[in-house]
């Protein structure tokens, strides 16, 4: 065995044990999530804050689902804010607007993104409780309710719950489906351990006046994107970890769409990768080297095995090794959200995942993007 060899199987060696412990750390605070006793009546007032841009094909379906909540209708209100879109997102809106419940706020010429929208809607709000979704998510009836009394039941400062893709089609859209997922349940399994590291901001909710206690998006705002990740790393780090919880009840979950074509969401996971410089959590900053340096190992070990038999038995062992490690996590919370038909997919596509999240990794770190008009 050469030097390279050695120094490839010994980064692979290194990587996938790190690897492993986190995800079985993650599964094991996945297991350590409760459930909790959903009252029928809650107190705490409530503001959906959804910042939109060019959101006409979505907002008219959501504005319905949030209307239609089960929830005192004098103890909630939709704050929708608009990016300066250019379709027809605002006409739709105040189609609805007639509903008291119902706020439509615009953003000053100058004033962009989406870090200012939501700054505009919670200086406007006057719930206790703030909660973001996207426009293209679907939230079922109960889904304010739940939140509330998971923030209501251990007066946490920020509750995150589950997002999951609606009725996923062909390659595409189960990959994505699946990849979903494994980010729903490690992010889910890291609240339940002790250290938060992810959360989603289609589906979350914290308190206002911690929110403006933590100076909310001070320290980050010329990072496009991570509302929602740089948000719950400061409250972590402020009132610590525990003041984040995860919503453990199928009733919090929100669905969403696949993107239309792998580049879709390739370019999608680009835009999420691209925020990590921002990164101030060492939780978050060495859970990201440890996953990155392991599919980056992978992909080396198999393209070195093509002139080396010792690294494709290393390959196919660290291989078989993220099949096992992996499997455990995703078989539950595919379980959770009722999507356990997903797991028909899991072996073909652990064969592709690494490929995507080296290429992510990096094309994420070194490039720009343009989104919805606007170039990064």
């Amino acid at each position: 065995m050469n030097l390279w060899e050695i120094l490839i199987i010994s980064l692979l060696l290194i990587s996938g044990i790190s690897y492993a412990g986190l995800i079985i750390y993650f599964t094991l605070g996945w297991f350590s999530l409760h459930k909790i006793v959903i009252p029928d009546t809650v107190s705490t007032d409530i503001s959906v804050v959804i910042p939109v841009r060019n959101e006409e094909e979505h907002i008219a379906s959501l504005l319905h689902n949030l209307l239609s909540q089960h929830y005192p209708e004098d103890q909630y209100e939709i704050i929708i804010v608009n990016d300066h879109s250019i379709d027809g997102t605002v006409a739709k809106v105040e189609k609805l607007a007639g509903d008291k419940r119902i706020v439509l706020l615009e953003l000053e010429d100058g004033v962009i993104g989406k870090k200012s929208a939501f700054m505009l809607g919670i200086k406007y709000a006057k719930g206790q409780l703030i909660v973001s979704t996207d426009a293209d998510c679907h939230p079922g009836k109960y889904w304010l309710q739940t939140l509330a009394s998971f923030y209501d039941n251990g007066r946490y400062k920020m509750v995150s719950a589950a997002v999951a893709i609606n009725n996923p089609k062909g390659f595409a859209g189960h990959f994505q489906a699946l990849e979903f997922l494994s980010l729903v349940g490690s992010g889910a399994g890291s609240i339940g351990a002790g250290f938060p590291i992810m959360c989603n901001g289609a589906n979350l909710a914290f308190e206002k006046e911690a929110f403006n206690e933590v100076d909310a998006y001070r320290g980050n705002e010329h990072i496009p994107g991570g509302d929602d990740i740089f948000l719950l790393e400061k409250f972590s780090r402020h009132f610590k970890a525990r003041s984040v919880c995860f919503a453990k009840d199928r009733r919090a979950i929100v669905y969403t769409k696949a993107s239309e074509s792998m580049k879709g969401f390739f370019r999608q996971r680009i835009r999420w990768v691209a925020k990590s410089p921002g990164y101030r959590d060492p939780a978050m900053i060495s859970t990201a080297i440890v996953v990155l340096l392991f599919n980056l190992c992978l992909l080396i070990s198999l393209a070195g095995s093509v002139f080396s038999n010792n690294l494709l038995f290393a390959f196919l062992a660290a291989l078989l090794l993220k099949y096992i490690i992996d499997f455990p996590l995703l078989w539950n919370i595919s379980s959770f959200v009722r999507q356990r038909k997903l797991m028909r997919w899991y072996f073909p596509f652990q064969l592709i995942y690494f490929f995507f999240i080296s290429a992510s990794g990096i094309w994420g770190n070194l490039s720009s993007y343009s989104w919805k008009g606007r170039k990064r």
